[in-house]
């Protein structure tokens, strides 16, 4: 005969962190699913940074290392005496930390799809949007449009934080949302993520005498660092979690952490 099991469940310190936000039991009933599953993606966007960062510190003591043991590449620079007249750069291609780049965006949308679902279930529980989708909205295609859309000419009248829920959303898809899903669908349809610039350095000096200091990290056009990018965006999905959370129908922000 089977017997009742308590479970006790012990969590990583990625969830951990995620569930002062995404608590479920501050939620209704009906999107606690959602809750839970949007909570999930956050703890995956937050170690896929985690992932990045290692990566590319790994990536950053082998290309110096390739650089100088002769075993590796050092051959080939051996004898090598830098030139003005003919300035080289030494470029390290990894595909090591676009493991957790590319996780970071595709999981990112994922969770922005899943969240846009708890939005509307907030304001109307029968509601069957699927995702943070494009759609044109007042006069502009924009990605999340589609979203901003339904919460303009679908929430009752009863729901009286739609014109600030629309603002926050608004101002989050211009600061960061458009560009994060921009490289998540380049990477889905494109294979790649667009504009990145493998970690290089200058040949300025010998090989030997190159610091970690003059090593350019990669980075992805127009945005910049590729860790820096990435936080930026997850300290926006923080900040946008906290604005919109407030905002939600029947959500007791009592057991939400909101700083």
């Amino acid at each position: 005969m089977s017997k009742s099991v308590i479970p006790i469940i012990l969590v990583s310190p990625e969830l951990s962190h995620v569930f002062r936000i995404l608590n479920p039991n501050a939620y209704a009933n009906h999107i606690r699913a959602d809750v839970m599953a949007c909570a999930d993606k956050m703890a995956l966007v937050t170690h896929s940074v985690l992932l990045v960062q290692q990566a590319i510190e790994r990536d950053l003591g082998n290309f110096l290392s390739d650089l100088t043991d002769e075993s590796k590449y050092g051959y080939a620079f051996k004898g090598f005496v830098p030139d003005p007249q003919k300035p080289a750069l030494a470029v390290y291609r990894s595909i090591g930390f676009q493991v957790g780049l590319q996780s970071f965006f595709i999981t990112t949308k994922s969770m922005l799809d899943i969240y846009a679902r708890v939005i509307c279930k907030s304001i109307v529980p029968q509601s069957t949007i699927f995702g943070f989708n494009e759609g044109t909205w007042r006069g502009r295609k924009i990605v999340g449009g589609r979203l901003l859309n339904w919460i303009e000419r679908s929430s009752p009248a009863t729901y009286t934080k739609k014109e600030e829920l629309i603002s926050i959303l608004d101002a989050h898809i211009h600061d960061w949302i458009a560009g994060a899903v921009e490289c998540r669908d380049d990477i889905v349809h494109e294979g790649h993520v667009p504009g990145l610039i493998d970690m290089c350095v200058s040949l300025l000096n010998k090989p030997q005498d190159i610091t970690r200091a003059e090593i350019i990290l990669p980075a992805i056009k127009d945005k910049g660092n590729v860790l820096e990018y990435c936080q930026k965006i997850q300290m926006g999905i923080n900040r946008f979690l906290k604005e919109t959370i407030v905002l939600l129908p029947d959500v007791d922000v009592r057991l939400v952490a909101l700083q």
